[in-house]
C-alpha cells in the first residue's frame, strides 16, 4: 500500500488530487473517505471544494510558472562553452567572469557550483593535477616513507 500512497503523493499529481477531491464531494462521498483515499486533510477537501464553487475548474490548476532566470539560455550556453575550454576554474573566477560579461551576480554560490558541475568541473577540485607538483620531491618523499 505504501508504494501506492507514494505514487498518489507525488508533487506532479497535485492538480489531479484536487480535482478528485472535488469530484468525490460532488458525488456525495464522505470527507473522511476522501481523506483516507487521497492522503489529504479535511481542510484540503473543503478548501478546493470552495475554490471550485467560486472560481471553477481553472482554480484547481497550479499557478506557479517558475521564476525568470538571470541569464538567458544563450548566455548560459556561452558560459558553459567557455568553462569547458578551461583546464581549471574557481568559483570566484567564475563569479567575476559572469559579473564582468553579463552583469549578473548570484546571491547563492550554488548557482556557480551548478554551472561548474554542468561544464564538467568540480568546485571541490577544479584541476586534474596539482600545478605545483614537483616529481623529484614526490619520489624523494616516497623513498623516505619506504625506509621508515
Amino acid at each position: 500500500m505504501s508504494s501506492l500512497d507514494d505514487l498518489i503523493d507525488l508533487p506532479a499529481n497535485r492538480e489531479v488530487k484536487r480535482a478528485l477531491a472535488v469530484k468525490m464531494i460532488l458525488f456525495d462521498f464522505k470527507t473522511e473517505d476522501i481523506c483516507a483515499l487521497l492522503n489529504v486533510s479535511a481542510s484540503f477537501v473543503s478548501k478546493w471544494k470552495i475554490r471550485f464553487e467560486n472560481e471553477g475548474a481553472e482554480a484547481l490548476k497550479l499557478n506557479y510558472k517558475g521564476g525568470k532566470g538571470f541569464l538567458t539560455a544563450d548566455q548560459r550556453d556561452e558560459i558553459l562553452f567557455y568553462l569547458r575550454m578551461q583546464s581549471h576554474y574557481s568559483v570566484e573566477e567564475l563569479r567575476d567572469y559572469i559579473e564582468y560579461h553579463y552583469g549578473v551576480v548570484y546571491h547563492s554560490k550554488q548557482s556557480y557550483y551548478d554551472l561548474l558541475n554542468e561544464a564538467g568541473l568540480s568546485w571541490h577540485k577544479t584541476q586534474a593535477a596539482n600545478p605545483n607538483r614537483d616529481d623529484v620531491q614526490v619520489l624523494q618523499k616516497r623513498e623516505e616513507i619506504k625506509k621508515n
